[in-house]
């Protein structure tokens, strides 16, 4: 237990039990996951000023969803993490300037797209698949949507830290109501 303590004390986050987690699967998914925890920690810095202004339970969902997106497949998961309804966890984040709990999780499934489409012998099929989107095609949508391009420029010609500028201006960007 105390090299345990010892280990989180100074910095280590993953540890793999000989025996128990070191299954080749279960390792490699552990070893690729690794890029996208950074950019999970990169998007929460970004968002830093608005996450202290809202309730510790909901900073805990948007810290597990940022950190497992592939747990939440829309908001009502995301309200879940955080122990409430959805209508209360959209009230709880329109004072901090989030205004829309699918918006978060949108963008914490394309940063974790994202750190997978660094490996170049991806296909974006693979990619959706891992994500958990039903069809390369909705992955595309998500990414035009909240990005302005396209999968494959995001996959090239962004860093990470600016698809994580992008995203976290997106998350703030009030929509036009409809008249």
């Amino acid at each position: 237990q105390y090299a345990v303590e010892e280990a989180v004390a100074s910095g280590i986050e993953h540890v793999i039990i000989a025996h128990f987690d070191d299954e080749p699967a279960q390792f490699r998914e552990l070893l690729e996951g690794i890029p996208a925890h950074a950019l999970g920690e990169r998007m929460l810095r970004a968002l830093a000023e608005r996450l202290s202004a809202l309730p510790v339970v909901v900073v805990r969902g948007i810290d597990q969803l940022f950190r497992s997106p592939a747990r939440f497949g829309g908001a009502q998961d995301l309200a879940n993490a955080a122990g409430m309804n959805l209508r209360t966890l959209y009230r709880n984040l329109e004072p901090a300037g989030i205004h829309s709990a699918r918006t978060l999780v949108v963008a914490a499934r394309l940063l974790r797209a994202y750190s997978y489409l660094q490996d170049p012998g991806r296909s974006i099929k693979e990619v959706a698949a891992k994500t958990g989107y039903h069809s390369p095609w909705q992955l595309s949508q998500h990414m035009r949507d909240m990005t302005g391009y396209t999968t494959e420029h995001v996959r090239h010609a962004l860093t990470g830290d600016e698809l994580v500028s992008v995203l976290a201006e997106r998350i703030v960007q009030r929509r036009p109501t409809p008249p």
